[in-house]
């Protein structure tokens, strides 16, 4: 694949990703500015504790289609698969590093899940179901986000070995979840000091910006 092509698809993936689902839904359902409370995060999560289930639904679906797409776009620019894996990489540093928003945004776990679906399913279905158990389980949904990072690292590496994954998408299923990891340093602090927020526990506190 010729490298001005492989930067484009660089280029827009960043770009699909850093679209601030969560802040767009926030500013329009309640006026609120996610990043200031809260974990100060645009996913799902946050948006759910500051705003709602069904806020938080919304920018559930809408990151995960963020994900989708970007390596959706990766894999048609690509006959192989290094197209995707740069893709599915970005369209998380995007999310994570919004340029929309001065860098800030969130932790990448469900854009990640939505790439991950596109680029290796067989990867994408454990990890999944893990971060779901262990979230419900443990009542910590960082918890079950970090499982199901680990889950899906591990899993790459077994599709790998056994013949059923590029090498290309090898390191993407390592790299991007253990990016993902390390966007929850913080959660890891607080699930260490007992401080981390519950399944189903709202954020005190959000006003509306009106």
């Amino acid at each position: 694949m010729a490298v001005p092509t492989l930067a484009l698809v660089v280029v827009l993936a960043y770009l699909i990703g850093s679209i601030p689902t969560g802040a767009i839904v926030a500013r329009v359902y309640r006026n609120v500015d996610l990043t200031r409370v809260g974990s100060e995060r645009t996913g799902a999560t946050n948006a759910s504790r500051a705003l709602g289930m069904g806020a938080g639904v919304i920018v559930l679906l809408g990151d995960f289609l963020k994900g989708m797409l970007a390596v959706w776009i990766g894999q048609r620019s690509d006959p192989g698969t290094v197209g995707m894996a740069l893709a599915g990489f970005f369209v998380v540093v995007g999310h994570n590093r919004s340029i929309f928003l001065k860098g800030r945004g969130g932790r990448g776990v469900v854009v990640g899940l939505g790439g991950l679906a596109v680029a290796a399913v067989w990867v994408f279905m454990p990890a999944c179901l893990v971060g779901c158990i262990v979230s419900v389980l443990s009542r910590y949904i960082s918890l079950g986000s970090i499982c199901g990072a680990a889950t899906a690292i591990i899993g790459g590496v077994v599709m790998y070995v056994t013949g059923n994954l590029s090498f290309p998408l090898l390191v993407y299923a390592i790299v991007t979840p253990a990016y993902i990891i390390i966007a929850h340093a913080d959660n890891i602090a607080r699930l260490r000091a007992g401080t981390e927020r519950r399944l189903g526990q709202r954020v005190e506190g959000v006003r509306s910006n009106s």
